[in-house]
């Protein structure tokens, strides 16, 4: 069985419509898949009518922002319950803060002689919650940069001119979020942050205390050595497996949907705790 429980459409950051995401994974022998947009669950109807259509079967979704020593953090949800309405208040102010941020964000790159209006109103006019990669296009778009990187290297970028620290809920205000609507809380890419190993083993630990389920062992382009490092993570805070691509776009070639994601051995499937 092949399984990819880490996508992205427009709805948020992705490229392509919830449908046509589960079009191509179904094209890409996906057989368990989950959609997994940025604070949102707007494209889950869509996706599971499509997948229905292509007999596969659709674990509902979101990644949320999270908080820990100031260090932003994504916590996968898995298989909750998109319609329960603690849920839904969450994301509404999830959504809130992104938009709030979005605006000092372009006010700031107004005052470095961009026009901050003007990229503003084209972020505002792509489907779904606002994004620094919806902006990062939009800084390419209006020519102040020649890619969406350039813009995260030059702008957006942590230390850069224009980043703003968006003040996320805690990690532990989240898991129970997910917890509570009949989810399973996944630490997503735990490789990517920006931390020591020993703040790293702190933070997998915290996230087990306030009753994460899994951690995204194998995910994305992350290499077999970062798939060491997060099977290690897991055993030792009692966690089980999941696995992502984190796909957002087909013309992005170092993370396709499904890629080889195979648990190491000694790591439990989060998915065997539904029959998969």
């Amino acid at each position: 069985m092949l399984v990819d429980l880490h996508t992205h459409s427009n709805c948020s950051d992705g490229t392509l419509t919830p449908a046509e995401l589960v079009s191509c994974a179904a094209a890409a022998g996906v057989n368990l898949l989950a959609l997994t947009d940025h604070d949102t669950v707007a494209g889950l109807h869509e996706a599971q009518a499509a997948a229905d259509e292509c007999a596969i079967t659709l674990v509902p979704g979101v990644e949320i922002s999270a908080a820990w020593r100031a260090q932003a953090i994504h916590v996968l949800g898995l298989w909750i319950d998109p319609a329960a309405p603690a849920l839904q208040t969450h994301l509404a102010a999830q959504a809130d803060l992104r938009r709030e941020r979005m605006r000092k964000i372009c006010a700031r790159l107004g005052k470095l002689g961009l026009p901050g209006e003007k990229l503003l109103n084209i972020v505002q006019a792509f489907p779904g919650v606002p994004t620094r990669a919806h902006l990062a296009h939009a800084l390419v778009a209006v020519g102040a940069v020649d890619s969406p990187d350039a813009a995260f290297r030059k702008y957006l970028g942590k230390g850069k001119p224009a980043h703003i620290a968006a003040e996320w809920p805690a990690l532990e205000e989240v898991v129970g979020w997910i917890t509570a609507c009949g989810g399973v809380a996944a630490l997503a890419h735990p490789a990517r942050y920006s931390l020591s190993s020993g703040a790293r083993s702190k933070l997998v630990g915290d996230f087990a205390a306030a009753g994460g389920a899994a951690l995204e062992v194998v995910s994305g382009a992350n290499g077999n050595q970062h798939v060491d490092v997060c099977a290690a993570l897991a055993m030792a805070g009692g966690l089980k497996g999941s696995v992502g691509s984190d796909f957002h776009d087909p013309q992005h070639s170092w993370n396709p949907l499904g890629r080889s994601l195979k648990l190491p051995e000694g790591i439990t499937p989060i998915w065997r705790s539904y029959g998969l």
